[in-house]
């Protein structure tokens, strides 16, 4: 599963995410506007199709309907760019099917990665997955950041759960449930409500599970390098999600 469709409202995203595609071994091909992409569709069979939601206005979700409407591409991932934090533009897409949106000024190693993730699970459907919002708060989409790479970094090492002991895979499930957790909480929190000291203790107590099971199967005898380094990753992205609510903290002094 590597071919994807990048719809583009502008040449440079178009451009960009090509050429980071590809270099991260993705056929890639490019299309202008939603009609050209249900023309594309029709002739050819990408494994995932990502989109710009800036085209949203140009019959955009029509368009992903006709590509649903096609029998091969029933259940084709979506995943949006946005280059604004509309909660209504985000509401749309999600009930037009993209499982993902991402910022478009991010760039283009998150998107990478969420479609590494998607090729090693076989397209199979996630049950737990989430459509992030952008918001006006930068705190908020950096913790949201951090989090999407934690539960990337934990779908990926899901394959090595019978390195991880005897309790490896009860552990493990604290740390699948923390990220997914994290995840969905984020996206109902208002922006800039990180001043509040109970919402801070709250995220606290949760990233915490993520932090102390990782380090925990760390210490298991059994555990190949690969994982040893996947579990220090989330430890590392944990702690990096503790110092953007501690910066909130020192800006109110509380």
């Amino acid at each position: 599963m590597n071919r994807v469709l990048i719809v583009a409202g502008e040449r440079t995203t178009g451009e960009r995410f090509q050429q980071a595609l590809g270099e991260s071994g993705y056929q890639t091909a490019v299309v202008w506007n939603p009609m050209q992409m249900v023309e594309f569709c029709r002739q050819h069979e990408p494994d995932f199709l990502i989109a710009d939601l800036d085209l949203a206005e140009y019959g955009l979700w029509s368009a992903v309907q006709a590509v649903k409407g096609i029998s091969t591409l029933a259940n084709i991932p979506f995943l949006g760019l946005s280059s604004t934090g509309s909660p209504q533009l985000l509401e749309k897409a999600k009930a037009a099917g993209f499982s993902m949106v991402f910022p478009t000024h991010e760039g283009t190693k998150t998107v990478i990665e969420a479609l590494n993730s998607r090729s090693a699970a076989a397209g199979a459907p996630d049950e737990n997955e989430v459509t992030d919002v952008v918001s006006r708060d930068p705190s908020l989409n950096r913790l949201r950041e951090v989090v999407r790479d934690i539960v990337n970094t934990t779908q990926r090492l899901k394959a090595f759960l019978p390195e991880y002991g005897e309790d490896g895979p009860e552990l493990f499930g604290y740390i699948e449930s923390a990220g997914t957790e994290i995840r969905k909480k984020l996206n109902t929190v208002e922006d800039f409500s990180l001043h509040d000291k109970e919402l801070r203790h709250d995220f606290r107590n949760m990233i915490g599970s993520v932090t102390g099971f990782a380090e925990l199967i760390m210490m298991e005898p059994s555990i190949s390098p690969t994982s040893s380094q996947g579990m220090a990753r989330l430890r590392e992205r944990s702690r990096e999600f503790v110092e953007v609510l501690d910066q909130q903290k020192a800006s109110v002094g509380a």
